[in-house]
This record gives C-alpha cells, sequence and structure tokens, in this order.
C-alpha cells in the first residue's frame, strides 16, 4: 500500500494509505457533507530553488557555529565591536584616560579589577575570534561556492553535506 495525499476543494490535505475509489461522504446532524476528493500534484524544487535553500541552511549552520563563541544578536555583536576598538586603542595610548573607554571601564572589578587587564583580555578574546570567525567564514562562503558551481540538485546536496566546521 502506498499513502497518498490529497486535497479537498476547500484546500484541506488529507493522508490516505489508499486513495478513496470516490468521493468522501460525511454525516452531521444537520445533514450530508460530500467531499469530492482531488489529488495533489507535487512539482520537485528546480536546481536554483534547492541551491537557494542549501545556502539558507549553511549561513543558518554558520550563525550556529558563531554562537558557539560569542553571545547573538546585533547589539550584541556592537557592543564586541566596541569593546574591541576600546580595547586597542587603550594599549595603543600611552596616557588612556579610563573615561574615554565606557565599555571597558564597566568591566573594572568584573573581568579584571583594571581597566588596562579588562583591555589585555578583551584584545586577546578579539585575535581568538578573528581566527575562529575567518575559519567559520572560510567554510561558509567555500561551501556556498560549491553549491553554486553544482550542476545537479544532488551533486548541490553532497556540497552541503561536506561542509566541515572548525
Amino acid at each position: 500500500m502506498t499513502a497518498q495525499r490529497w486535497r479537498d476543494p476547500e484546500g484541506h490535505e488529507w493522508v490516505t494509505i489508499e486513495p478513496p475509489s470516490e468521493d468522501i461522504l460525511l454525516s452531521y446532524p444537520e445533514g450530508t457533507i460530500e467531499i469530492p476528493m482531488v489529488p495533489v500534484v507535487t512539482t520537485p524544487p528546480t536546481l536554483a530553488q534547492s541551491k537557494a535553500s542549501l545556502k539558507s541552511a549553511i549561513d543558518t549552520a554558520a550563525e550556529g557555529e558563531r554562537r558557539k563563541y560569542i553571545t547573538p544578536g546585533s547589539g550584541q555583536a556592537m557592543t564586541y565591536m566596541q569593546k574591541s576598538d576600546e580595547a586597542a586603542r587603550f594599549l595603543a595610548s600611552t596616557d588612556p584616560d579610563p573615561a574615554a573607554f565606557p565599555l571597558l571601564a564597566a568591566e573594572v572589578g568584573i573581568t579584571a579589577p583594571s581597566i588596562g587587564q579588562v583591555a589585555a583580555i578583551v584584545n586577546g578574546a578579539y585575535a581568538q575570534w578573528q581566527v575562529i570567525g575567518a575559519a567559520i567564514e572560510a567554510a561558509r562562503l567555500g561551501t556556498k561556492a560549491s553549491i553554486d558551481a553544482a550542476e545537479t540538485i544532488e551533486a548541490a546536496q553532497a556540497a552541503a553535506d561536506a561542509v566541515s566546521w572548525p
């Protein structure tokens, strides 16, 4: 037996093990309703549709990989950028004014006892992120390029399945 999907005229889908040989009659106290059954025709995705879907999935997976190392969110990303900028400027300055580094100053006593130590920790974390972030980006873009180069849906899927996250 094979399962088949059916759609009634109102758009409701039904799954049956064997398709009905005739329309379905539903009886209610108010009367009987006849539901004509129409086979649902599904069209397989095109190569372009498959590629777009696979590339979107790769972008989503890359974001999941990034989240292993950084906190998600646009505001958090802006905070990380600002902190790394403050840390670089602080460490390059000969006489830094702590007031010019508000995000670093906010971490004093939490991340480290002094603003200089906070700057060093933030700078070290940023250096580590550059390595892992670059590796994730290389895997993401390389996989998407392989998907684009694929000439069949199967080859595109194989390219997506071959991604190797760092």
